[in-house]
């Protein structure tokens, strides 16, 4: 069968495995050499339990992404599906290949795994193998064209001008897919942040990823990603909070001349939820506040100026920053004078 659809089958029977003879050698290790060089891996159950197939090779191809189907008698399914129905299996089934097959089965059928068992019987074995491996053979050239697309569309985004709303839409979808790669995830950044377009559950996802030169690029183009003025303070706590839970101590740092660069009183109010624990993060913020010392000055502003202006003068060795930041921490608070009118 495997023949027909143009694939060489390997089995244990006919020696056809990945293997290595020497004295360290061992089947849990040939099987998961033969799962990696496979192309589709096809699990048939019969009656019986073999320990390296559930054990091994199942849990090789689910860590490797190996493609594959699992087909079981439909007179072991049933079987199973009745004997599953004990509330407790060890006691219930004596025979310990049954109890092992039907606790595979079930582990197979969970919530956990949610994997899906396909019934055949003998008559329909090879109708069923065919119809299933049709079906991911579809599913792969639906994953090549979506390749060939991604690749098109990456040569696009290197002339932003050119990107149509619908390679906008794709160049969106594109720089949150985290398993793509990361070269192509950035193209995508910087086309959206060049048409300004990106949608805001976008900009969160993208400062909420596992990959730190994503968010770095995004803290870096937020002005451009992110359109509304002024900001809403809700998004900037979503930005801030983003860089203090990221595993990147540097984020912060280059999150504050992009809140500044939205809006300066809004930068002031959101930073009094970033994490200051980094010295360059404190130097640049307090930086940024002696820059905009007049809007420290206004309405509610001074009293946080004042706040951040302490934390970031607290605990750091004298310098020409910490100077300056001092100073204008002594202009900020207020007099005796003031006090009294």
């Amino acid at each position: 069968m495997t023949n027909e659809l143009g694939g060489e089958p390997w089995h244990y029977l006919s020696g056809q495995i990945s293997y290595q003879n020497k004295a360290t050698a061992s089947w849990v290790t040939n099987s998961k050499s033969t799962v990696n060089s496979a192309d589709l891996c096809v699990f048939a159950i019969l009656a019986d339990y073999g320990e390296i197939t559930w054990t091994v090779e199942l849990q090789q191809a689910l860590g490797s992404g190996i493609p594959f189907i699992i087909l079981c008698l439909d007179d072991t399914y049933q079987e199973y599906l009745t004997l599953k129905r004990y509330v407790d299996v060890d006691a219930a089934i004596s025979d310990l290949g049954k109890r092992n097959l039907v606790q595979t089965l079930s582990e197979i059928d969970s919530m956990s795994r949610q994997l899906t068992i396909v019934p055949f019987n003998m008559d329909s074995f090879v109708e069923v193998y065919r119809r299933e491996a049709a079906k991911l053979f579809a599913l792969g050239l639906d994953a090549l064209a979506a390749r060939a697309r991604k690749e098109s569309l990456a040569m696009l985004m290197q002339d932003h001008a050119q990107l149509t709303t619908q390679d906008l839409v794709a160049a969106e979808e594109l720089a949150v897919d985290e398993f793509e790669e990361k070269a192509w995830r950035k193209l995508a950044i910087q086309a959206l942040a060049h048409r300004e377009t990106t949608s805001v559950d976008t900009v969160l996802a993208l400062l909420s990823s596992r990959e730190q030169g994503i968010q770095r690029l995004t803290v870096d183009n937020l002005a451009g990603l992110y359109r509304q003025r002024p900001p809403d303070p809700a998004f900037l706590d979503d930005c801030v909070r983003s860089a203090n839970e990221s595993d990147d101590v540097g984020l912060a740092r280059r999150l504050i001349p992009s809140l500044f660069e939205l809006d300066v009183a809004s930068a002031i109010r959101a930073a009094a939820g970033l994490d200051l624990s980094e010295i360059g993060a404190r130097r640049r913020l307090s930086g940024l506040l002696a820059e905009n010392e007049n809007a420290c000055r206004t309405d509610e502003l001074r009293e946080i100026s004042i706040e951040l202006f302490s934390k970031c003068v607290l605990k750091t060795e004298e310098s020409g920053w910490i100077r300056r930041a001092k100073d204008c921490l002594e202009r900020l608070k207020p007099h005796d004078e003031e006090a009294d009118d």
